[in-house]
């Protein structure tokens, strides 16, 4: 998978993440496209992996004003589910956290998806929440350097 990233809305990376998302979370998990698509996308990084050119996996970061990074929008293009995209994907934003000495990283992640972000390392720290109608819980990952 070749993993390529782009801060902001203005490149073919960003609408290859947004296909991805409205793919996903707009048509299969009928989310609202005014609720998916938000005011954060121009200052936001978009992470794409893609397979032999196509978008098949996305997640967004947004840069916390104390350093940390939120992951946000993590989805998984259904004909390539399964193969471990969207954990080659998370390690990828890992390593970049790591790499630019992040203090944390946080997400509100879907309760179905828990059990995968644990086995990255990520703890549950709230309560759970409904957000469109799907329980989620936040999630976070403190980073050793």
């Amino acid at each position: 998978m070749d993993i390529k990233h782009t801060l902001g809305d203005n490149s073919v990376i960003f609408r290859d993440a947004t296909y991805i998302r409205r793919t996903v979370f707009v048509r299969e998990q009928n989310m609202p496209e005014t609720q998916e698509i938000d005011a954060h996308e121009d200052h936001t990084v978009h992470y794409v992996g893609y397979i032999e050119q196509d978008p098949a996996v996305t997640a967004r970061v947004h840069v916390l004003k104390d350093g940390g990074f939120r992951i946000q929008r993590v989805a998984t293009i259904k004909s390539f589910r399964g193969q471990g995209l969207g954990f080659k994907l998370i390690e990828a934003i890992i390593e970049d956290a790591k790499r630019t000495k992040t203090p944390y990283i946080i997400l509100f992640a879907q309760d179905h998806a828990i059990g995968f972000y644990e086995k990255l390392g990520f703890e549950v720290i709230s309560e759970g929440e409904m957000e469109a109608n799907i329980p989620h819980h936040y999630m976070k990952l403190t980073i050793n350097h």
